[in-house]
């Protein structure tokens, strides 16, 4: 499902985007919004300048340090999880089978594990936790473990 997936939501996204949020049609009907509001400093990709692989899109010159849920779901996991090393303070949120949306580097968590949130709910506030270079969200999504890029399901601009 993974490249597949991310093709067939990029494809739908810019041909049947609303302007308040990005829409796929894997079955599932996730809808994103975006979870904080300020500027994609880092994309997701190979990095030249950091030599390495990022794997999800950084927002950083933040107008608020609100981050809400981009699509609504089930927290999995919040706070310095296992597997997570480097992220800092985490958001895990499962928003359909086998799709997690994560949020890092978080200076404070305002939901807990098994916590249904919906979208736009105040899931905590950007930070600078774990391995980071200021204060920002990394988000990124997940298909069965393997980050794809989030960039092409949300709306052109960011409110």
């Amino acid at each position: 499902m993974g490249t597949a997936f991310a093709a067939l939501a990029a494809t739908l996204t810019l041909c049947c985007a609303a302007p308040a949020f990005g829409m796929t049609d894997g079955g599932e009907g996730l809808s994103l919004a975006w979870p904080a509001s300020g500027a994609v400093t880092r994309g997701f990709g190979y990095d030249a300048t950091m030599g390495e692989f990022h794997t999800g899109i950084d927002i950083g010159s933040l107008r608020s340090l609100d981050v809400r849920a981009a699509a609504p779901g089930v927290v999995e996991a919040t706070d310095y999880a296992s597997g997570f090393d480097g992220y800092g303070n985490v958001v895990l949120v499962s928003v359909g089978p086998g799709l997690e949306a994560l949020y890092a580097h978080l200076a404070s968590v305002r939901v807990a594990v098994g916590d249904e949130v919906f979208l736009g709910e105040l899931l905590g506030q950007a930070g600078c936790t774990g391995y980071c270079t200021g204060t920002h969200l990394h988000f990124e999504l997940r298909d069965d473990g393997v980050a794809f890029d989030p960039a092409p399901l949300l709306p052109a601009t960011i409110p």
